[in-house]
C-alpha cells in the first residue's frame, strides 16, 4: 500500500471513530479498544492507532500513556469556536476567489448550484457530495492554502461529514439548496464584501442549525473545569 493510500485509510477510520462518538455510539469516557475497532472496521490495528492519534490531536480523544485512547467531552463552546473559525476562512476564501475567478470558473460553479438545486431532497450522500464540490472548487479559485489548511482542520471537528444526517439537521436541505446562489454571484461580480460576508454567514447559519439540533439532543459534555483566580490565570510575558 501506498503512502496515499495509508493516509486515505487513516482518515477513513478516523471518520468512522469520529461518526461513533458524535452518534454517542460511544460516550465521553469510554476506553476505545484498538482490537475491537479493527475488527469492527475491517482494518488492522495500525490504522485504527494512526487515525486514534490523529483524532487526539483534533481532540476528539484523549490518549492516556499505558491506558489507552478515551473519547474526550464535546463543549458547546468548543464547536462554536470551530464554527467561527471556519466561517472566517472560508469568507476569506471566498473573497480571493471573486477576485481571481474566469467566466468558466462561475460557469462551472453555477453547473454544480443548478446540481444541487435539482438533488433527490432525500439523498444525503449527493448533497454532501455537491457541497463539497462547490466549496473545494471555490478554493481552488482561491488559491489560498494557508486558509484551505484551516478549512481542512476545522471541518474535522463537527460532523458535517455525516451524509445520513444531512437532512435530519433541520434547515441544513434548504440552505444548501438555496444560499449558494447569491455567493456565486458575488463571485462573478468580483464583488469581494459580499462574498466574503455572504460565505461567513453561509456557514454561520449551518453551524447555528447544527448547534440547535445538537442542543435538543442534549448532546453536550461540559465536564466541570478549574477555574483560575481572577488576576492569576496567565503569566505576563
Amino acid at each position: 500500500m501506498g503512502r496515499d493510500e495509508k493516509e486515505q485509510l487513516r482518515s477513513n477510520v478516523a471518520s468512522a471513530i469520529r461518526d461513533q462518538i458524535m452518534a454517542r455510539t460511544v460516550h465521553p469516557g469510554d476506553t476505545l479498544r484498538l482490537g475491537q475497532l479493527a475488527e469492527q472496521l475491517g482494518v488492522s490495528i495500525t490504522p485504527v492507532r494512526e487515525a486514534l492519534l490523529l483524532l487526539s490531536q483534533d481532540g476528539w480523544v484523549r490518549h492516556e500513556p499505558n491506558r489507552g485512547f478515551r473519547v474526550a467531552p464535546i463543549r458547546r463552546k468548543d464547536v462554536e469556536d470551530t464554527y467561527l473559525m471556519w466561517s472566517t476562512a472560508e469568507g476569506e476564501i471566498a473573497a480571493r476567489a471573486a477576485t481571481r475567478a474566469t467566466s468558466r470558473d462561475v460557469a462551472y460553479l453555477r453547473e454544480i448550484d443548478q446540481r444541487i438545486r435539482d438533488a433527490d431532497p432525500s439523498d444525503g450522500h449527493l448533497a454532501t457530495e455537491l457541497n463539497s464540490a462547490l466549496h473545494h472548487y471555490v478554493s481552488v479559485i482561491a488559491d489560498a492554502p494557508k486558509l484551505d489548511w484551516f478549512v481542512q482542520s476545522a471541518s474535522r471537528l463537527v460532523p458535517l461529514q455525516f451524509p445520513e444526517n444531512f437532512h435530519v439537521v433541520p434547515g441544513w436541505s434548504e440552505v444548501n439548496r438555496t444560499q449558494h446562489t447569491a455567493l456565486i454571484d458575488a463571485i462573478a461580480e468580483g464583488d469581494v464584501e459580499a462574498a466574503r460576508s455572504g460565505t461567513a454567514a453561509h456557514f454561520q447559519d449551518t453551524g447555528n442549525l447544527l448547534m440547535q439540533w445538537l442542543d435538543s439532543l442534549e448532546f453536550w459534555s461540559e465536564p466541570e473545569m478549574p477555574q483560575a483566580p481572577r488576576g492569576t490565570g496567565r503569566l505576563a510575558g
